[in-house]
């Protein structure tokens, strides 16, 4: 017996160090504090922003729907490194591809590469640039379950995790697929998402929009994604855009490209806050794009969001951008 329990001793001490702790493999949401959005209407003109993506320092990547060609503007953008507000913003111009617009609406930077994604809505491809807009002839073709997308619902969102070198993208509404890209551009996990139920009554609507405005990589590997509806009644005032933005505990799943019927990943709710156009509050803001940023004194992250305005829809709607603060991140900044 006391051999026996010698040997157990040993066991017990060379094996169970091997093996996590059971609260080093959950999955935590990281904590958001909601900032002011802003608009910089003397520095951004008009546009339909529809996807945003950090280049590194104070440069990003900006997509519009209706640009007059294909590829994307160059925006600056000032963060206070203390308080993650947004200071200033410019667009310092458009990089073309020289290819007609695409109805584009997520776009991506790989700092690997120095090259961007952009995902096109209107023949759901993806699209690879380089960093002056210019095609490099690397595409991805939409898999099966994108090839039959309505109009106006497909690739809404795009965003790349530069840790495991997977790009990550979505349509927007209806039956939803989240998929992620190797760095090969082969497809990989594939994920349900179903989209909750709506707070309006859309048969009374002038105007309803309602699922992904886009998603984002985390470097843990989970993603962030965003819910929106939009709702304009017939007389417009009482309009709103309800935004939920979640956590999507993608690393608690195993799946493949191959499964045919894909899991949905758990969520968890964040954060949610509502934009209007009332006599006195003209906040109302449409949310297409999102991106991790810079990390702040405090180690947080900085994320952006745009807005896509219509091209200031009737001197109506703005450009707005919007910061958020993640806490709880791991500590690594996507630079090149």
């Amino acid at each position: 017996m006391k051999h026996l329990a010698l040997i157990i001793v040993y066991v017990l001490a060379f094996t169970i160090p091997c093996f996590p702790p059971l609260m080093a493999m959950a999955q935590v949401p990281p904590t958001v504090t909601l900032l002011k959005q802003k608009a910089f209407p003397k520095t951004i003109p008009p546009g339909n922003y529809s996807g945003i993506s950090w280049l590194g320092g104070n440069r990003y990547a900006v997509v519009s729907d209706k640009s007059a060609e294909d590829g994307f503007f160059v925006f600056e953008i000032d963060i206070d490194s203390v308080s993650g507000e947004i200071l200033n913003a410019r667009n310092l111009g458009f990089h073309s591809s020289g290819k007609a617009n695409r109805d584009d609406e997520g776009i991506a930077y790989n700092p690997q590469s120095n090259t961007v994604f952009i995902s096109g809505e209107s023949d759901n491809y993806i699209y690879e640039y380089d960093i002056s807009g210019q095609l490099t002839g690397r595409c991805i073709p939409p898999i099966p379950r994108y090839r039959q997308l309505p109009g106006n619902l497909g690739l809404e969102a795009l965003s790349y995790d530069p840790i495991a070198q997977r790009l990550w993208t979505c349509n927007e509404s209806g039956d939803v697929y989240i998929q992620s890209y190797d760095s090969l551009l082969r497809p990989q996990s594939s994920y349900t998402y179903q989209i909750d139920a709506p707070l309006s009554d859309r048969t009374k609507a002038n105007f309803f929009a309602h699922g992904i405005g886009t998603l984002c990589a985390l470097p843990d590997g989970n993603l962030l994604l965003l819910e929106r509806e939009f709702y304009v009644p017939r007389k417009k005032l009482g309009s709103f855009v309800n935004c939920k933005l979640y956590f999507l505990s993608i690393n608690t799943l195993t799946t493949s490209s191959s499964s045919l019927s894909p899991v949905s990943p758990p969520k968890t709710l964040l954060a949610q806050w509502k934009t209007k156009l009332t006599i006195f509050d003209r906040s109302i803001a449409n949310y297409e794009g999102m991106c991790l940023g810079p990390t702040l004194k405090d180690g947080s992250r900085v994320m952006l969001l745009v807005a896509d305005s219509q091209d200031q829809y009737h001197g109506v709607l703005k450009d707005w951008l919007k910061s958020l603060k993640l806490g709880g991140l791991k500590q690594v900044d996507p630079k090149p």
